[in-house]
């Protein structure tokens, strides 16, 4: 999620900035308003999108070991595991807290449209409602409800043009583009472009609905209204309005004719855009394990879907915890400590393999089992859409009652269950860096040969995959970080000291 928000913030920040270098003076308004619209979608658009590079090198060669054994100079490696990044819940409380104090904002904003309606004394004109308000001033114009000031009937000639001005903007569709940048400013508030897209669409709405106007009225009778008008529109963010501030820049926009926008520009654009495309979309690193199908054999800790058990894994507590038995035997003897079961649930959802991890005895290894293997089926996990197997563990505590005997005098306990695990699996490996490339074998935990591994140098094209013995050769730099990955184990990886 994060990669998200990043590309779109360079995206939306490179189109925004195109458009303030190039376009922000043109008088092509409907143009400028599709730019806005158009690079605000693309933005949110391509981080989505993941195409193949279109220029990517082959992968390496697959190599097997070398002929003779490799000179004993060669660099001592470390094999480091995965370091999870850092947490970021403090970040994304804040995040929501605002996006969520912008969308309370922005109801209150419309729960004022729709309480100055209940208000106002309705009269039908056309596609449009004309909604006279008393205790407002100005007029604005909200879809398809254009609301005017009382007021403003007394000047018949001034509310014809005033009319002409509000219906352009309901005609224009104005009010969509208001509500589709407004939730993207909750969304994405913490970007500068997604406020200043905000203001300059409305600038542009009003320079459209001015030359609507412009085609009943002249230019001087127009720009009286505009300047001699005090009123104002309340603050409605979300609402379209004639008096709306810009009224320098609107009668100097006025008198201007338009002009078509100049072809070089929307040219230069179009590549930025085209950039932007091929830079982020087209980006997907080729990953050759990607190809391998899952192995109905394999046995998976990392899955898509998780295996569920049928009321939830609330209902495989309660249900192990009232079958379990502190054995007699165990009580007799004082035995006490927490049992592993370890279980794979198989890709019809049953369960196999039960078995536990560290006995302590008395009969508690052979009841945890016992309880285990009468479980129910689960819901099989789920891995690209094919069912896997993957395997749990759960723990079970057998706690004994001091001072509390039974009349056999053998003392009263209480098995404790915990919650149920992913066992992660480790990749065995045994790897070397001699004469500018790495050269090793990847084992499973049973020091099985794992054909298919993927090992890839992160942030390149470069990489290669496990031979069927488990083989392989990666040239490389020294300095260069080396990643060891296979579905269902913990990633690896490879540096040199």
């Amino acid at each position: 999620m994060s990669n998200y928000f990043f590309e779109l913030a360079i995206i939306h920040s490179a189109l925004i900035l195109g458009y303030w270098i190039f376009l922000r003076k043109e008088q092509a308004h409907t143009h400028l308003r599709i730019y806005l619209l158009g690079s605000t979608l693309l933005a949110l658009i391509i981080p989505l999108i993941k195409l193949p590079k279109l220029f990517t090198s082959s992968p390496q060669p697959l190599l097997g070991p070398a002929a003779s054994p490799l000179p004993q100079d060669f660099a001592t490696i470390t094999v480091v595991a995965d370091i999870p990044a850092w947490y970021e819940g403090p970040i994304l409380w804040i995040y929501l807290a605002i996006s969520i104090f912008l969308f309370c904002k922005c109801l209150w904003g419309i729960y004022y449209i729709f309480s100055l309606k209940r208000h106002s004394i309705s009269e039908k004109v056309g596609d449009v409602s004309i909604l006279k308000v008393s205790n407002m001033q100005g007029s604005f114009t909200f879809f398809k409800w254009i609301f005017l000031s009382q007021d403003i009937e007394q000047n018949e000639r001034d509310y014809e043009v005033i009319l002409q001005h509000e219906k352009a903007h309901s005609s224009m569709g104005h009010s969509f583009d208001l509500l589709f940048f407004e939730f993207f400013r909750i969304c994405f508030w913490w970007l500068p472009s997604a406020w200043f897209i905000n203001r300059e669409i409305k600038t542009i709405h009003e320079y459209q609905a001015d030359a609507q106007a412009l085609k009943s009225s002249s230019i001087d009778h127009y720009s009286s209204i505009l300047i001699n008008t005090t009123l104002k529109i309340n603050g409605l963010s979300l609402a379209s309005s004639l008096h709306d501030g810009l009224i320098l820049k609107r009668i100097k926009a006025m008198k201007n004719s338009s002009k078509k926008m100049n072809a070089w520009k929307l040219g230069l654009l179009g590549f930025l855009s085209a950039f932007l495309f091929l830079a982020f979309a087209c980006s997907e690193e080729p990953d050759p394990s990607s190809q391998l199908a899952p192995n109905q054999d394999d046995v998976f800790t990392v899955v898509e879907e998780h295996a569920e058990y049928p009321g939830g894994m609330e209902g495989l507590y309660k249900y192990v915890a009232g079958e379990i038995r502190y054995p007699k035997a165990a009580r007799s003897q004082s035995v006490e400590g927490q049992v592993w079961v370890q279980f794979v649930v198989e890709r019809d959802g049953s369960l196999s393999n039960v078995k536990t991890t560290n006995g302590i005895g008395g009969g508690c290894d052979k009841e945890a089992v016992r309880v285990l293997e009468s479980v129910k089926s689960f819901t099989p996990a789920k891995q690209r859409g094919r069912t896997v197997r993957v395997r749990m563990a759960m723990p079970l505590t057998f706690k004994l009652k001091p001072g509390k005997t039974n009349p056999d005098q053998s003392t009263q306990g209480s098995v404790i269950v915990g919650k149920v695990n992913y066992v992660y699996s480790n990749l065995q490996l045994d790897a070397k860096y001699y004469d500018g490339a790495w050269t090793g074998t990847v084992k499973d935990e049973d020091m099985n040969p794992l054909p298919g591994t993927s090992i890839m140098i992160p942030g390149t094209t470069k990489g290669t995959v496990s031979d069927l013995d488990g083989t392989f050769t990666l040239k490389a730099e020294k300095s260069q970080e080396v990643q060891v990955r296979f579905i269902g184990y913990e990633t690896l990886k490879l540096a040199t000291e």
